[in-house]
């Protein structure tokens, strides 16, 4: 709490914990061995929203951050391609209820996107836990 996020070109204020956010937050903690201080909540209507290639490499995460992403309603590809060998690609379905975790260096050596898809697509949350530094 009261740490901004930055990302994108856009600034996120944070609220407090409710009950919910911290029940999930405690098992996210529990599973990964970690101490999240924060949760970025993103809402996938349908099959045309996405995001780009990217790598949560941000400075307010520090050099190798963890990330524990989980996903609630239908579910999404998640594309993996490294940096600079490009034939490096992984693709993981993330199913109602998945929690993936990237740690370690990852951020430096890969990036990540949910694409768009032309198969429709029921809406989806996903939940990004993350270490303000």
């Amino acid at each position: 709490e009261g740490k901004p996020y930055s990302y994108s070109g856009l600034t996120m204020q944070p609220h407090a914990w409710n009950p919910t956010m911290m029940f999930i937050k405690e098992k996210v903690d529990k599973i990964s061995e970690q101490n999240f201080t924060t949760v970025l909540a993103n809402l996938y209507r349908n099959e045309k929203d996405s995001n780009g290639w990217h790598a949560d490499n941000e400075k307010e995460l520090g050099i190798n951050p963890v990330i524990a992403s989980v996903s609630f309603g239908a579910e999404r590809s998640f594309h993996l391609q490294h940096n600079f060998i490009k034939e490096q690609k992984l693709k993981i379905n993330l199913e109602h209820g998945s929690l993936l975790i990237m740690k370690g260096t990852t951020q430096h050596f890969w990036k990540h996107q949910i694409p768009k898809t032309a198969k429709p697509i029921g809406p989806r949350i996903n939940l990004t836990f993350r270490i303000i530094k």
